[in-house]
Parts: structure tokens; C-alpha cells; sequence
């Protein structure tokens, strides 16, 4: 291990923080709820758990729920461990962006493949699936040659994962099969992506846009949804919705670039960036005010803010432009500052790296 050009252990990074993070805070959540630290069956259930009904009821949000419920202490620490092990190489070598989408992935994934593979009664939670994807991530990079971790890194922890899975009773191995897979699948797609983004591409974007855009991407549909017009149940039609979507966000990307190759385009970038993140957040408000104002009971500050119609979204909106701000601060910095060396330093960065 010492040997190794890249060490054997890798300190997590914000993403990896993050999700470790959310993971703990739904099981202290579950715990204070339940009154227990291992949740029974029915708890878990109401939770989001998988079952075998999830497709054929259209409870597709659990696939995403699962994913953040464990089943005990040690489940979710040994989960966690990985996470923090495996993450801290991958989000170092891909950036958040990256590592949240091959996350995510991973997690729809396991989810999928283990409903695939159980018949009968079965309940099943746990990061595994998404953590197995990130492994697989890392795999995929040792493959191409993109990542300086010795084979012996990959033969202790894959190894270990297919021991457990196969030898500890009640361990889903679909869960982290399916998510191995697709972590390695998705971040070769990705590689391909970035190889095909040196020829569209001018600049290579800061990690802080590219999140950016991301998230902007994730609930920009959802919080136009209620303006936009019904779409038919039909899978043209989705297919035909789901194609505006995406070049639209092409078109968008593309501007953001253009904004990038010019003297001070970095601060005009994030200025940009803040004014979709101010509407979408207008928009989720808006939706949420009245469940918001219904689930305020007794507390004051809340009712009297419900009690002036739209004001509670409108300081939702002021609260997001302050928060994209500040969040861009040292870009912002940066572009003011411009001498005319951040725009050359973004396209020479996309000239010299191919692919991730």
C-alpha cells in the first residue's frame, strides 16, 4: 500500500461530506420518530424501503428514498466507511458535479436491478447501491488509465464487496451489483462526454457553474411544470418533451461558454447563473406557500408572513439571489479582477485534457 503512487486512503471532499451527511441526518431522523435504532419493517416501509409493488404502483420516489434509510447502526456505519473511503478518490479525480450525477446513477440503478432480482415478500434499504457505484467509477478510471491507484486497491475492496454480499445473510446483492455496474458504465459515458465537450466546448467550466447548471437542470423542469402545457401520456410525447428539455439546456450551456471566452466572464457567468436560480426558487415557493402557511401552527413569524399573499415567496426568491451570490463570491472576485488571463486559463484547460 505504501508503495502506491496515489495513497491507499483519500480525504472525502464536500459532495462526500454532504452525502454522508444527509445519510446520518435521516437516520437520526428515523430514529427519534421510531424511538429506536434499528427501525422495524413497517417503519422502514412507511419511509421509502422497496418492495415489490414499487413499479407496478408507480412509487417511483422510492427508489430515490431507499437509498438514504438503513436498517441499524452498523449498516449505516459500514455504508458511510465506504462512502468516505471510495468518495474522497472518486470526487477528487471527477469533481462534486460528476461524482453527484455517477451517485445518483448508481442509486436509480441498484435500486432497479434489485427489484429485478427479488421474488416475493422483501424490503430493502441502504446506501449500498450508490457506494458500490462509486467504486465502480474508480474502476472505470483505473481502466483508462485515469486514476493512480494501485490493483491492489481494487482487489481488497472489490473483493471485500463480493465476499459480503455473497456470505452475509440479508445483504441485497443486486443493490451492489446493479450500482457497481452502472457507476463504471456511467463514468466511461461521461469520459466519452468530455472528450466530445473538447469539439462543442470552448472552456473548460469551473466546478462551481457546472453544479450550478446541474441543479438548475434538475429543478428548472420541475418548477416550470405547472406553467408548461399538459403533456399526453404517450411515450412520443415524453420523448418529444424530454428532447426540448435537453437542448434547451444545450443552448444554455453554450451561451455560459460564449460568456466564459470573454475578458470578465467568469463574474458575468455567475451573475447570470443567480437570475434562473431566483426564478426557480420564485416558482417552488409559490407551490409551497400554501402547505408551508398550513403547516405553520403556532409560530408567529410564519403566520404573519402567510398572512401577506406572496410575500413568503418573494423572500424565498431575495433569500436564493443572496445565497447564489454569496456562493459565487470567489468567482465573482475573479472575473472582476480579470486582466485577461481567466478566459485564455479556462480554454487552454479544455485543450489540454481530453476526456475526464
Amino acid at each position: 500500500m505504501q508503495g502506491q503512487k496515489q495513497g491507499f486512503f483519500e480525504q472525502p471532499h464536500a459532495a462526500t461530506y454532504l452525502l454522508i451527511a444527509l445519510n446520518v441526518a435521516v437516520f437520526g431522523m428515523m430514529t427519534l420518530r421510531t424511538g429506536a435504532a434499528a427501525p422495524a419493517g413497517r417503519d422502514l416501509w412507511q419511509a421509502g424501503a422497496l418492495y415489490p409493488l414499487v413499479l407496478p404502483r408507480g412509487e417511483y420516489w422510492r427508489l430515490v428514498a431507499h437509498g438514504f434509510l438503513h436498517a441499524n447502526p452498523m449498516h449505516l456505519f459500514t455504508n458511510m466507511l465506504c462512502l468516505a473511503l471510495w468518495g474522497g478518490h472518486l470526487e477528487r479525480r471527477v469533481g462534486a458535479t460528476y461524482f453527484i450525477v455517477i451517485y445518483a446513477i448508481a442509486l436509480l440503478a441498484g435500486g432497479f436491478v434489485s427489484l429485478a432480482t427479488h421474488h416475493g415478500p422483501y424490503l430493502s434499504v441502504g446506501a449500498s447501491g450508490a457506494v458500490s457505484g462509486v467504486l465502480g467509477a474508480l474502476f472505470c478510471l483505473w481502466i483508462l488509465g485515469k486514476v493512480e491507484l494501485g490493483a491492489s486497491f481494487f482487489i481488497i475492496n472489490i473483493g471485500l464487496n463480493i465476499t459480503l454480499s455473497l456470505s452475509t445473510r440479508g445483504v441485497d446483492w443486486g443493490a451492489h451489483l446493479g450500482g457497481f455496474t452502472a457507476g463504471l458504465v456511467a463514468c466511461a459515458v461521461i469520459d466519452l462526454i468530455e472528450r466530445g465537450n473538447a469539439r462543442v466546448f470552448a472552456c473548460k467550466f469551473p466546478e462551481g457553474l457546472k453544479l450550478n447548471v446541474l441543479i438548475l437542470a434538475v429543478v428548472g423542469p420541475m418548477a416550470a411544470a405547472p406553467f408548461a402545457p399538459p403533456i399526453p401520456a404517450t411515450p412520443a410525447a415524453f420523448a418529444l418533451a424530454a428532447g426540448i428539455v435537453l437542448l434547451a439546456l444545450t443552448v444554455a450551456v453554450k451561451a455560459i461558454d460564449l460568456v466564459l471566452t470573454r475578458r470578465h466572464g467568469l463574474a458575468i457567468a455567475a451573475f447570470i447563473l443567480a437570475l434562473p436560480n431566483t426564478v426557480a426558487a420564485l416558482a417552488i415557493f409559490d407551490r409551497l406557500a400554501e402547505t408551508i402557511c398550513a403547516a405553520s401552527g403556532n409560530a408567529p413569524a410564519l403566520a404573519a408572513l402567510c398572512s401577506h399573499a406572496g410575500l413568503l415567496p418573494t423572500l424565498g426568491a431575495a433569500a436564493m439571489l443572496a445565497l447564489s451570490l454569496g456562493l459565487s463570491t470567489r468567482s465573482i472576485a475573479k472575473g472582476v479582477t480579470d486582466l485577461g488571463f481567466v478566459a485564455p486559463g479556462l480554454r487552454g484547460e479544455r485543450r489540454r485534457r481530453l476526456g475526464l
